[in-house]
Formats: structure tokens, sequence, C-alpha cells
């Protein structure tokens, strides 16, 4: 479908940290970040969208220009975005290597987009926001891949776009929000870096405990299953395909802190053992992962003729804070498992899909509560090819309510709306917390338009089923 607007690229450069603010370096990746490598081909892709009530010329003159020298010296402090992923011929894996002078793809365009409609929750095609995230730079050089780019793209007098793409293999989620956060502090502070030197990125390795060798098992793994290896390492990189997207839409569905204690009651009435984990986001995967299904399946169980058929669930957890030791909220990289849930189709369709569904979360989540349980629930996961074998459908999670991308304030406010631009291609659901209320999540969903219909009418009627209860109660 044709889009609603135009873009036109202003400037396509290139920001480097000061020079010589930062030696060449090598990052060596983790186990945490080879997990990743079979999905480098399909970055991540976000965007921050602010009003933005000012003329081009002002944006040009002013904004830009500290837009730019922020950037410059908060790489200075994550330099590894900067860098490039590449596998040496001397080294067992893949490392982030940093020389002097290396960058980040930097784009600026012009649009004529309708800031509100674009911002909106309302449904809307699934590719209209992908002309404002940027393509990770193809290196000329096969053996070197990029990890960032970045895209400002104004619509003068009506709001700024910035978008972020970026390779998963490099970092997780809570590493580029604190990238993203630390670069917004900078270009609000007019050059100030106080606030990252008081908490820096960390890049110590050696506090990453591997003791049931995980890493040589990936390696292994992303050899034989994938092939990839030193020989094979960074084939190029996809553009984004909107025309992919022809039949899909994306929508904002957002629950209220009211909805999520009804919600919380209800299921403590339907279960005879409370679960250990009632927490916001279990009740919220709860509930959108029953209303997914219903939406795709029908929500009636006797005529259903797959009941049996398994339905899944797969969320990202933070392993930072369950290690032993464990380790910093700035450690730099990766540092996520999995969590998984499964169950018959039959029972999220009935009558208490929705407790059943907190009830299998919360045993997930009980099944990585410590470090032990940890690494064998990755052990697990790697050896036994868990999330390629798993029978029936499969739902997942990208972002969460704790990365705070809301907060994220360059100077002319914090963001109207931020969408997780990549679930069109992957087919995931985003969440964040709610800019609007506190307590409050936005749950971001992309599906053809007969599926985004029905799951838009029992997101919003399924909840009004449920008797109303005080949130101070």
């Amino acid at each position: 479908m044709e889009l609603p607007y135009t873009v036109d690229v202003l400037e396509q450069c290139q920001i480097s940290p000061p020079f010589g603010s930062v030696p060449k370096t090598s990052l060596p990746l983790t186990f945490f970040d080879i997990i990743w490598l079979p999905l480098s081909l399909s970055p991540v892709q976000r965007l921050f969208m602010y009003e933005f009530n000012h003329p081009k010329s002002y944006f040009m003159d002013t904004i830009l220009p500290n837009m730019k020298h922020s950037l410059s010296l908060t790489l200075q402090h994550f330099f590894p975005f900067a860098g490039n992923l590449t596998w040496p011929q001397d080294s067992t894996k893949p490392e982030i290597l940093y020389n002097d002078g290396d960058s980040v793809s930097f784009t600026v365009a012009e649009s004529d987009y309708d800031f509100h409609q674009l911002a909106g929750n309302h449904v809307k095609d699934a590719n209209q926001l992908h002309p404002l995230v940027p393509d990770l730079l193809n290196m000329s050089n096969s053996k070197l891949a990029s990890v960032l780019a970045l895209q400002v793209t104004l619509s003068p007098h009506k709001g700024m776009c910035i978008g972020v793409t970026y390779n998963h293999t490099s970092a997780d989620g809570g590493t580029v929000s604190q990238f993203i956060k630390s670069w917004a502090s900078v270009c609000r502070l007019q050059g100030d870096t106080a606030l990252i030197i008081e908490s820096p990125p960390c890049y110590d390795r050696t506090i990453v405990k591997d003791p049931k060798g995980l890493e040589m098992i990936l390696l292994d793994v992303t050899n034989n299953r994938y092939n990839i290896n030193k020989e094979t390492f960074n084939t190029p990189v996809p553009e984004n395909s909107p025309d992919n997207l022809a039949d899909k839409v994306r929508a904002t569905f957002v629950l209220g802190q009211s909805d999520i204690k009804r919600l919380k009651q209800w299921i403590l009435t339907r279960l005879s053992t409370p679960p250990l984990h009632l927490s916001t986001f279990v009740v919220t995967y709860s509930y959108v992962w029953v209303c997914l299904v219903k939406a795709r399946w029908g929500q009636d169980v006797v005529a259903n003729a797959y009941g049996d058929q398994k339905e899944n669930i797969l969320f990202p957890i933070d392993c930072r804070p369950k290690l032993d030791p464990p380790l910093p909220k700035t450690y730099f990289g990766n540092c996520l498992t999995a969590g998984i849930a499964s169950a018959k189709r039959g029972d999220l369709i009935g009558l208490d899909g929705i407790a059943i569904a907190a009830e299998l979360l919360g045993k997930a989540i009980k099944n990585v509560d410590s470090a032990d349980k940890l690494m064998n629930n990755l052990e697990t996961i790697i050896l036994e090819n868990k999330l390629q074998a798993m029978e029936g459908c499969l739902v997942s999670v990208a972002g969460s309510t704790k990365l705070g991308v809301y907060e994220t304030d360059f100077g002319w406010g914090t963001p109207k709306k931020v969408e997780v631009v990549s679930i069109a291609d992957t087919g995931a659901i985003s969440l964040s917390e709610c800019p609007n209320e506190i307590g409050a999540v936005e749950v971001g969903v992309v599906r053809n338009k007969i599926e985004m219909d029905a799951f838009s009418s029992l997101f919003v009627k399924t909840i009004q089923g449920f008797p109303q209860c005080n949130i101070d109660g």
C-alpha cells in the first residue's frame, strides 16, 4: 500500500567518538550474546516520536548540531556501538572491534507525515513506520557487521521521529535504552556528560561466569544448525521490505492500572493456590496471550477441533540481578534468558484461560529465579533446540515495562509515542510502560486485519466482564 507521506533524505553522515578519545578495543562476545547470532539478520528497530512545534531552520541550525555533538560525546562512553561485529581469524569466537575513527550511521530526513496520525494508538498499516527507521550499514569489508544505525526525521511544526536500529548480538534492550537515554541527557544538558560518568557502562566480561561451558556449546550449535562460523560470518543485512507487510496492520492497546488490579483479583478467585509471581507483567502477558489465541482460533472450546494443540509464549527475563554474583545494571551487552510457558489451546480459550495462563507464567518465572536454575534453563533451551523445536503456535514478547523508554528526553520533552517497529517482521508483541498513567502498560500488536479486528474487540470487551475494584483496596 502507498505510504500517506513522503520522506526526503537531507543528510547521510557518520558520527564518531571524539578523535583519539577511545583506543582500539575489542569486546569479546559472551554466551549471552552468541545465542543471538542466528537472529543477527533481523535487527531490532525502535522509533521515538516527539511533538516538535518548530520550523525546519531552527531544527537545522540549533537542534541538529547539538544532537550530533552530544551523540559523539556519548559514543566515547558507548564506543562498541560505533564499532563492528567481526570474527578474527585468530579467535575462537566473534567480538565487537572498535578502531579509532569508527562511527555510527546517522541519517537526517524531512517528511510531511501527519504526526498525530502516526503517533496514535489506532489501527494503521504496518508499513507506515518503516521509512522512519534506518537500515544497518552494509560494510565494504564482508567480515565486518555494523552494530547500530540512527535516523532523525523532522516534520516541521509537527513532530520529530528518532529511529534506532541495532544488531541484537551486540546488546539487549536494557543496554540500548541506557545508551539512548544517556545520549538524550547529554543533548538536553548541552554537552554535559556528568550523568554518564556517574553511572558508566560496564565492559568487564570476566564477571560473566560460564560454569556449564555454554559458550562452546553455542558456538557448536551456531555452526552445526545455522552454518555460522569464522568463514561464513556476516552475510549482507536485508533492507526493510514493506511489501511483505501489505496485509498487516499495527495498533497499540493499553491496560490501565485499574484493569490490571481487576485481573489480579479475578485470577486469585479462580486458582486454589495463588501464583508466586502475580506481577503486572504476568497479568498483562496472560491477558494478551489469551486474547491473541481467541482472536486467531475463535472462542468456542467445543467447536474448536484443535483444542489439544499447543500454544506457547516466550518472554525475556533480565539475568543481571539473578546471576551469582549479580551483574551491574549498567553491564554492556546481552544478559537475557527466555521464560517459556505452554498450554493446551482449549485451556486458554476456556472460562479460566487467563488464570491458567497466569499460573503457567508464574511457574516459568520460578524456574529461573536463581543463578543455578537460570543456567540450567539456558542449557536446556540450547541443547534441546527448544525454541525451534517447539510444537504449536508461539507468541513472543519484545521490550519490557522496566526499560523506561518514555523517560527519553532530549530537551524538547518526553516522547508522545514509542514503537518497536521490528515486531512487524518478527510477529512478536511489544510491551512498555504507559506515558499517561503510572502502573499502566502499553501493548503493541501487529496482525492481519481480520485477526486484529477480533483481538481489538476481545481486548476491550473481555476486561469489561470482570468485576470493578477499588485500585487503592
